[in-house]
């Protein structure tokens, strides 16, 4: 199984921060000028990073899909 883990291109980030603050679950840090997924558990996968990055850095890769049942 695919665990779903934003991915992070390391060659466009700017290590400018902006996905850290936006990051509800504090999962991101910056190391060596970059961005890097430092607590993957505490990672919600809810987007905003990606959303945020002015350079494009990051994807969401996976789309999480929920089915409603009928009761």
């Amino acid at each position: 199984m695919i665990s779903p883990l934003p991915l992070i291109a390391e060659e466009l980030c700017r290590g400018c921060g902006d996905c850290l603050s936006a990051c509800p679950g504090d999962a991101l840090e910056l190391a060596g000028g970059v961005a890097r997924l430092a607590r993957p558990s505490d990672c919600a996968y809810c987007g905003d990073c990606e959303l945020i990055c002015p350079q494009g850095a990051i994807q969401l890769p996976l789309e999480i899909v929920a089915r409603l049942e009928d009761n």
